[in-house]
């Protein structure tokens, strides 16, 4: 996995805490600095994976790791590793020895809020109601429609201030919805998703702009996100913003037979 020259472990750190607030999992545990997420019936892996936390953590990878997939198992839940800058490399090198596949990268990116360009445009108010927020997401979101139940129960689980933005035109149902969490000087945009027939009208500038003009009027300095690498046109528009990236994971799950 490539990374860039700037990374440092406290950034990544601080991030990947913040995500974990953010996104949070129905249990958590922890074997050694590894921590172990599981929320059943929601099909997002950031929801449900194994997250080694420490690169100089290396001591029985392949024993944990054995016994932390049969708990996968037992709870029906698929079994998947995330691998970022903290994982150490032997663990990405017991995963590839048993069967394990890397998939395509994820970008975390970052931005001062202060002197960026989401000043102009109409302020957004957030919906008060998870509920609400949740039929919006699943209208555009099939992931999410999937796992309705589950998702709203994480919504509401979010503990930092979190707000919930979608836009809608009259006649035409929801075009865009953004999650933004602050979370004290940080504000994480968790879920961006635009109807497809409205993608390329600012619609998904519009709102990503506004949910952080909201942030920023509560205390947070400084922006973040995950985005595919291969989203071609997410990058483009977060870009556009003035984020740039802090570092990379990716997911390792079993190879297909």
């Amino acid at each position: 996995m490539q990374t860039p020259a700037r990374n440092n472990l406290p950034t990544v750190r601080r991030f990947e805490a913040a995500g974990f607030r953010a996104w949070p999992a129905e249990v958590v545990r922890y074997d050694g600095s590894w921590q172990i997420r599981q929320s059943p019936g929601n099909l997002t892996k950031r929801a449900n994976c194994l997250v080694p936390l420490d690169p100089g953590d290396t001591g029985n990878i392949e024993q944990r790791l054995a016994a932390i997939e049969a708990s996968f198992a037992a709870a029906d839940i698929p079994f998947v590793v995330k691998e970022t800058p903290l994982c150490a490399p032997d663990v990405n090198a017991v995963l590839e020895k048993n069967g394990f596949v890397a998939e395509a990268e994820s970008i975390v990116q970052t931005m001062r809020l202060e002197g960026s360009q989401i000043d102009a445009g109409v302020d957004l108010l957030p919906s008060q109601d998870a509920v609400l927020f949740a039929d919006a997401c699943a209208e555009i979101d099939s992931k999410f429609a999937r796992s309705y139940d589950a998702m709203l129960r994480m919504i509401e689980a979010i503990e930092p201030e979190k707000g919930m933005f979608f836009t809608e035109h009259e006649g035409a149902g929801v075009q865009a919805v953004t999650l933004c969490v602050r979370d004290g000087n940080l504000a994480g945009l968790q879920q961006v998703a635009v109807l497809p027939e409205m993608r390329h009208k600012g619609i998904g500038l519009a709102i990503t702009a506004g949910a952080l003009r909201w942030a920023k009027l509560r205390g947070a300095l400084t922006a973040w996100l995950q985005v595919e690498a291969s989203n071609e046109a997410g990058i483009a528009l977060y870009k556009k913003l003035g984020f740039e990236e802090a570092y990379r994971y990716r997911y390792w799950r079993r190879a297909k037979i």
